[in-house]
């Protein structure tokens, strides 16, 4: 497994991203971790996908864009 970008929206902040190792806490993937601590209230949105199916994206950019190929999607405003 490989590194993993988190695109995050929320209500009323510019949408931004991070990247993230591959493993998140002890005996879980990244994408279990962010499948299980996403915000699930009204206006969020949080995307997970590998970087390597995203080459090039700027996780510093501000607002950042959406992710391509996304594993993982978790929130109402998805």
């Amino acid at each position: 497994m490989g590194d993993v970008f988190v695109w995050m929206r929320v209500a009323g902040v510019p949408d931004s991203a991070q990247r993230l190792g591959s493993s998140g806490y002890p005996c879980e993937s990244t994408l279990d971790t962010v499948r299980r601590t996403s915000p699930t209230v009204d206006g969020a949105c949080t995307e997970a996908a590998w970087a390597s199916d995203n080459p090039g994206y700027d996780a510093d950019a501000t607002p950042a864009k959406r992710l391509k190929n996304v594993q993982v999607s978790v929130g109402p405003a998805c």
